[in-house]
């Protein structure tokens, strides 16, 4: 299963997703209202993404505001995690995702993220990804 090439796909598919959902009219303050600063730190190849969604904005490498929880993954869970094909609890019990902080917010995030899922996998396949689009 294929992962990223570098921090910028990790922006350009992950970050834009949030960023749709931030600016939509529903999700938006949905998202807002968790109060969530969350980073996903990956590794092959070491990139991370700073999701602040109460400031809605998106951050690559270590800029933006301090997270409330971060996802630790490699970026090939972390592409398959966005399409809906990791279960959170089954991957972090086998070490395949750490999460540190606020496991509360976290875990409120879960039914906002399902909704991302589909709008993910279009945008892998717009852009012609089907190398990174999991069976």
């Amino acid at each position: 299963m294929p992962g990223f090439a570098d921090e910028d796909e990790l922006r350009r598919y992950v970050g834009s997703i949030f960023e749709a959902a931030m600016a939509d009219p529903e999700t938006g303050p949905k998202l807002a209202d968790t109060g969530l600063v969350l980073r996903m730190d990956c590794t092959e190849p070491d990139s991370k993404l700073t999701i602040d969604l109460p400031g809605k904005v998106v951050y690559s490498g270590d800029e933006g505001p301090e997270p409330g929880a971060t996802m630790v993954m490699s970026t090939e869970t972390a592409n398959a995690y966005w399409q809906g094909k990791v279960n959170l609890p089954f991957a972090m019990a086998r070490g395949k995702v750490k999460v540190q902080g606020e496991m509360s917010k976290l875990l409120s995030l879960a039914p906002l993220s399902k909704k991302l899922f589909p709008i993910y996998v279009e945008n892998l396949k717009a852009d012609g990804r089907d190398d990174l689009v999991v069976a």
